[in-house]
């Protein structure tokens, strides 16, 4: 993990700030074109993660998020591991939308959908999903919460396979100093 990340993970009131949700904004842009093929390496391990999670959850649900959704990696492991869900996807990069959503064109997936959105004030009434889930992303917990039906389930994955990070983190590192 990065030390940009791990600050980030031990300062959770950071993810409000204008600052933060700034290079949450530049960050996904500068990578979403090339983000699958760097996580390549890593994917697997992911993948692993995300899975044996998703095996834990003691009843099937109907309706997920994948909040924080990048390219969509998270919703497509949900859709696949329950066949009678239906997926969203959000993210609040257009870049990371788009590429989420040509895989669905190019996939025989027909139960999941990828909107832009802001973690921080999601557009979606409170306990509309059974599951949602954020895999290496910031966490939005109280909109995650806000979200979720009472019953429902939470699923946070951090693997950090992969280089993803490395060529963008010097970028975001001067924005941090710039501003």
């Amino acid at each position: 993990m990065g030390p940009l990340i791990r600050w980030v993970l031990h300062h959770p009131n950071v993810m409000k700030s204008r600052l933060f949700l700034k290079v949450m904004q530049v960050f996904p842009e500068k990578i979403s074109r090339t983000y699958d093929a760097k996580i390549r390496n890593g994917r697997e391990a992911d993948l692993l993660l995300l899975a044996a999670g998703l095996d834990l959850l003691e009843r099937q649900p109907l309706q997920i998020l994948d909040l924080c959704t990048g390219t969509g990696l998270a919703a497509f492991e949900a859709a696949k591991h329950f066949p009678n869900a239906f997926v969203t996807g959000v993210d609040q990069s257009p870049g990371m939308i788009e590429a989420a959503k040509s895989k669905v064109k190019e996939s025989d997936v027909l139960r999941i959908c990828f909107e832009q959105g802001n973690a921080v004030a999601l557009a979606i009434e409170k306990e509309t999903y059974d599951l949602v889930v954020t895999s290496n992303a910031p966490v939005y917990l109280a909109e995650a919460v806000r979200v979720l039906k009472s019953e429902g389930y939470l699923l946070i994955v951090f693997s950090f396979g992969g280089k993803v990070f490395t060529d963008a983190e010097r970028d975001v590192r001067n924005l941090l100093k710039i501003n």
